[in-house]
C-alpha cells in the first residue's frame, strides 16, 4: 500500500465551474472594451474611419452576444473545453485581422492585440492547443496582410509591414513555447497541491486518515446520529506489545507491522466505516449505523485476521491487537464516547490482551 495516498482536490459543483467560466468570458469582454477604447482614441486622430469603428464595434458585439447565450444556456458544457477558450482566441484573433484590413494605418496594433490574447489563452490552454492557435494567428495575419496588400496597394510603406510581420510571427512562437512551460509549471503545481492534501488528511506511513482528520469524521457522525437518532460505534484497536516488537526486530520492522495492520482494517471494513491512524500503534474505526452487538461481531472478525498475518519473521509469534469498543449515547460528545472507548482497550490489555471489550455502560444495560 502507497505511504502516502494522492487524494483528488475536491471538485468544483457545475454551478461553480459555470460560474467561473462566465467569470473568464467577463474578463475577455473587458479586453474587447478596452480594445474598442483603443480604436475609438484612433478614429479620433484620424488613423481609422468611423465606418470601420462601428463594423468592428458590430463584430464585437456579435462574437461576445454569442459567447454569452452560449455560457447562459449550457450549450458550452457539450465541448471538451466548456471554458470555450480557443474559439474564444479565435474570435479575437479574426477580429484583429479585421481591424488590420479595416485601418491602413493601424499595423501598430497588431503585436499588442495578439498578445494580450495569446495571455488570455496561455493560462487555459495546453502547449499543444496554444500551438494550433499561433497556427491560426499566423493564417489570419497572413491573410490580412495579403488584403491589405489588395485595398492599399503601394500606400503601403512595406518596410513597416515587414517588421510588424516578424514581430507577429516571433510573438506567436514565443507565447506557444511560454505556454509548454507553463503548462508543465501547472502540472507540478497541481502535483504538490494534491501531496499537500494528503498530509493534511493522511498518515504519511499507513496511508490511513491522521488524527485530525478521523477526529472530524468522527465529530460529523456523532452530529449525524444525533440528527437521525441512529446507532453508532466506535473502537480502538491497540497493537500488542508493539514496544517489543521494535525491540527485537528494529523500527524498520515495526513500521512493516503497522502497515500490515492497517492494510487489513482497511480492507476488511465494510462500506461506510472509516479507519485512521490515532496514535503510534493505534488505531480508530467508525463505524455508523452499527449497534453494539454489530460492531462486536466485526471486531471479533477483524482480531481474528489480525492474528493471521504473517507480518513479523518466521518462528516468532503472531501479532495481536486488543480492541476497545463504544456505543454512542444521545447527547454525548465524541470526545467522551472515544474516552469509554478507551477504557474498554485498558480492560482489553489488562484481561490478556487479543480480545474485544465493550463499554461498561454496554455491559451494564446488557
Amino acid at each position: 500500500m502507497p505511504s502516502i495516498p494522492i487524494p483528488a482536490l475536491k471538485a468544483r459543483t457545475p454551478q461553480q465551474q459555470q460560474r467561473l467560466r462566465l467569470r473568464r468570458f467577463a474578463m475577455g469582454t473587458s479586453t474587447y472594451v478596452l480594445g474598442l477604447v483603443i480604436l475609438s482614441l484612433c478614429t479620433l486622430l484620424g488613423l481609422f474611419p468611423a465606418f470601420s469603428l462601428l463594423a468592428v464595434g458590430l463584430a464585437f458585439v456579435a462574437v461576445n452576444v454569442g459567447f454569452l447565450l452560449a455560457f447562459a444556456s449550457g450549450w458550452n458544457e457539450r465541448f471538451q473545453d466548456p471554458s470555450l477558450t480557443a474559439p474564444q482566441v479565435c474570435a479575437g484573433v479574426t477580429v484583429v485581422a479585421l481591424i488590420l484590413t479595416l485601418g491602413r494605418d493601424l499595423n501598430f496594433v497588431a503585436a499588442p492585440f495578439y498578445s494580450v490574447l495569446f495571455v488570455f489563452g496561455m493560462l487555459r490552454l495546453q502547449a499543444r492547443d496554444l500551438a494550433g492557435v499561433a497556427g491560426y494567428v499566423l493564417a489570419c495575419h497572413t491573410a490580412a496582410l495579403a488584403l491589405r496588400q489588395h485595398f492599399y496597394g503601394d500606400t503601403l510603406d512595406l518596410r513597416v509591414e515587414a517588421v510588424t510581420a516578424i514581430t507577429v510571427v516571433g510573438s506567436a512562437m514565443w507565447f506557444a513555447v511560454a505556454a509548454s512551460y507553463i503548462s508543465q509549471l501547472k502540472l507540478r503545481l497541481r502535483t504538490s497541491l494534491q501531496h499537500i492534501a494528503a498530509l493534511a488528511t493522511h498518515d504519511g506511513l499507513t496511508g490511513l486518515w491522521n488524527r485530525r482528520q478521523i477526529d472530524l469524521d468522527l465529530e460529523a457522525a456523532v452530529k449525524h446520529a444525533e440528527r437521525q437518532g441512529s446507532a453508532l460505534c466506535v473502537a480502538l484497536v491497540d497493537v500488542d506489545h508493539f514496544k517489543t516488537v521494535n525491540d527485537r526486530h528494529g523500527h524498520a520492522v515495526g513500521d512493516e507491522v503497522l502497515k500490515a495492520v492497517a492494510g487489513s482494517l482497511q480492507g476488511s471494513l465494510r462500506a461506510g466505516d472509516q479507519v485512521g491512524r490515532y496514535g503510534g500503534e493505534e488505531f480508530l474505526l467508525l463505524l455508523p449505523a452499527t449497534s453494539m452487538a454489530q460492531a462486536t461481531a466485526l471486531a471479533e472478525r477483524l482480531r481474528e485476521r489480525l492474528q493471521a498475518l504473517q507480518s513479523l519473521p518466521p518462528g516468532e509469534p503472531p501479532v495481536t491487537a486488543s480492541f476497545g469498543l463504544a456505543a454512542w449515547r444521545g447527547g454525548e460528545s465524541a470526545a467522551d464516547m472515544v474516552r469509554r472507548a478507551d477504557q474498554a482497550l485498558y480492560r482489553a490489555k489488562g484481561n490478556g490482551r487479543n480480545r474485544v471489550e465493550a463499554d461498561t455502560l454496554f455491559q451494564a444495560l446488557g
